[in-house]
Order: structure tokens, then sequence, then C-alpha cells
């Protein structure tokens, strides 16, 4: 197959400057370019070429300014339209689809969704627009799959929930003394680490996170938070949210170390600075890739029971959800389980380990996502 892949946003391919769906299509589209020739649409970087090649000449790379989102996906649909390929996917922007439809009228459409956002943006009308002119949606789990099944029933059957993988090798379990070095290499060697990885914006909760430290700490004063992200993949400087769960933190008495952007080749690193990883996100997410790389690197996790997440975590199992995401005192009763039962925490990580082993296969991914495209040609 011809496979051409346009990724949505700011971020470059390979994922140079981080970003979720961009860490994916990578992880997706290398893959695939074992078997099938696939043309990698991003956006411009510095220290990128404007083109380049890889795995033996299978996987292209093309890559456009990014003024804005419409004058980005018109100059690549003017420079690549007469081109051929059995299939084209952009990921997580449906305001696309209209320009690509007109660059290639006959060739399958997939409209990859990683969240509910960005087609809940859209009226019903411009929804139906979008659904017309494409033919199949890709969801990344099977929540989403159901929600715009029940929101667009005249176009329930293009949407097909394909779960994503991780990577077991790089998120793995680590020796005692490899843990160690971390820690010491961020001075926080001798303190119980509660874990936040993410974007840090409201919507991803860490300033629950926060109050939830400030109770569990009436029971073990080493809590201490770790915030590995920004606002935006690269991004150094401190917004209003960052200050205010800054001063949050300060006044509640709970230490908080904000490590910044970690490039994507050191971010497994910081899965083995946790005691307990914690997902309080207030928004119902897609797959949310930090549980499932938690769970690879057999960290105890805890997490709100918000959408994706309740197909990734098996609570009891492969670690606990919390139900009152809104809650700090919810949080902190369910950290303070693994905090005061060392056993509870070895079996939420074991059980972790072997579910993202068994169930988050990139193999997989690739292989179902291969099959639904075929399915559309």
């Amino acid at each position: 197959m011809k496979i051409l892949a346009i990724a949505p946003d700011r971020l470059p391919l390979p994922p140079v400057k981080g970003g979720s769906v961009e860490a994916v299509m990578h992880n997706v589209f290398t893959r695939m370019a074992g078997t099938d020739q696939v043309t990698l649409v991003s956006c411009t970087h510095p220290k990128l070429p404007g083109t380049n090649a890889a795995a033996n000449g299978k996987l292209k790379y093309v890559r456009f300014p990014y003024p804005s989102g419409r004058q980005y996906i018109q100059t690549a649909m003017r420079k690549l339209r007469g081109q051929r390929f059995d299939v084209i996917q952009i990921d997580n922007r449906p305001a696309f689809i209209r320009a690509i439809r007109k660059a290639f009228p006959k060739t399958p459409i997939v409209l990859s969704l990683h969240s509910l956002y960005f087609l809940s943006q859209m009226s019903r009308k411009k929804g139906h627009a979008v659904l017309r002119q494409t033919d199949g949606v890709a969801c990344v789990v099977s929540s989403l799959a159901a929600t715009f099944k029940a929101r667009y029933p005249k176009y329930a059957a293009k949407f097909k929930p394909i779960l994503l993988g991780v990577d077991t090798d790089k998120f793995r379990p680590r020796s005692r003394s490899y843990k160690n070095g971390i820690r010491q290499k961020y001075g926080l060697k001798n303190t119980f680490n509660l874990l936040f990885v993410g974007r840090i914006i409201p919507r991803k909760g860490l300033h629950t996170l926060v109050q939830a430290a400030a109770l569990l700490r009436k029971e073990n004063k080493k809590v201490t938070i770790v915030a590995v992200g920004a606002s935006w993949p690269g991004r150094k400087s401190e917004t209003p949210y960052m200050r205010k769960v800054r001063q949050m933190a300060k006044r509640l008495n709970v230490p908080i170390r904000f490590t910044g952007y970690i490039t994507p080749n050191k971010i497994h690193e910081m899965y083995h600075l946790a005691d307990i990883f914690v997902c309080p996100t207030q928004f119902k997410e897609g797959f949310a890739c930090v549980n499932s790389e938690a769970m690879a690197s057999g960290i105890p996790l805890v997490a709100s029971a918000r959408g994706g997440i309740l197909e990734i975590v098996q609570t009891g199992k492969s670690g606990l959800l919390v139900n009152d995401y809104k809650s700090p005192a919810a949080f902190a009763s369910a950290m303070s389980r693994i905090m005061k039962n060392p056993a509870l925490g070895r079996r939420l990580s074991a059980g972790g380990r072997s579910r993202a082993v068994a169930s988050f296969s990139w193999t997989s991914t690739v292989n179902r996502l291969r099959a639904y495209y075929r399915s559309l040609m």
C-alpha cells in the first residue's frame, strides 16, 4: 500500500519536540513502513530538512510551514496533488478533510481521532459534512467510537476502535540501582514521589493532585509531587495556571518539583522517579498514553475513572481508578492504600506490566489499522 499520513499541528515528525499525537503517528507509521510505502506530512522545523527518507526509502518525510492550519493543509495539498496514494489518514483534524477531499476526490480518507475535542467542537451540520467526505474514522478507544456513533447514527458504521500500543522495551521495570540513580540526579532520593506526566493545563488536574498530596502528607511528610511537562511541548515559560499551582502547593506546604519539558528520548526515565504515578485528569481522555507507559514501566498508578482510561486500567488489578475524580480526598484515599500497603503496590505494578505487554502492542495496532485501510479500498 501507498499511505499518506498527515500530522495535525505545529509539531514535527519525527517527534523531536514531543506531542502525544505525533508520538503515536511515529510509532505506527515507522512500523507500517516495514511493509508499506508511507509518506508522512508534518510542519517544518529548523533542525529538520524539508524532505528526507528513512526505512530504506519506504518512509518519506515531507514538511511544510505552519503559519495556520488552513495555510498548512492547503500548501500540503497543492504540493502533493497528482501523486497516487491508496489511502490517506489525517490525525485529529476533521477541519482538514475538505481540502484533502478536494485534492484527492477518489482516494479513501481515514480520520483518526485521539479525543472527543475536535469533532465535538464542530456544529452537527459541519460534522455531517466531514463524515460525508470521510471513508472511515479510526478511534483510539472504544468509548470514543461509541460516543460519536450515538451522535452521528447515520455514519455509525464508519467509526472503528483501534487501540494504541506502548513500547514495552523502552517503558519497562528497572532495577533499584537504576531508580536510585535517576532519583539522585533530580535530588529526589529520600522522598515519596507522586508523579504527574503531561501538559500542565487545568483540565489535566495537577491542582487536584496538589490538594490530595496535602492530605496525604498528614500520614507521610516525605510525600512530594514531581510534575513532568509544560503547558505545550518545548515551552519554557510559566503560565498563570502553573503559577497558581505553585502558589497553592506553597500555601498547603506541599513540596513540588517542576522538571519542565522532557524530550521524548528521555521521558521513559522519568517514570522511575515515581512511587505512585497519578493521572488526575478532569476531562474524558482518549487513550491517555501516560497510563499505559506507567503500567509498562511497572509503576503502581492511580487515575481518574474518565473516558478511555476505563478501557486501559483495570481497577484493583493494574491500578486504582477514582470515580470521584474532582475530589482530592478520593485521590488521597486511593494513594494512601498503596502507600500503606507495599504488597498492594507490588501487585498493581506486576498487573500493570502484564496488562501492557498482553494488551497494548504497537504491532497489533498497526495490523488492525492496515486491515482497516484494506477494507476501505
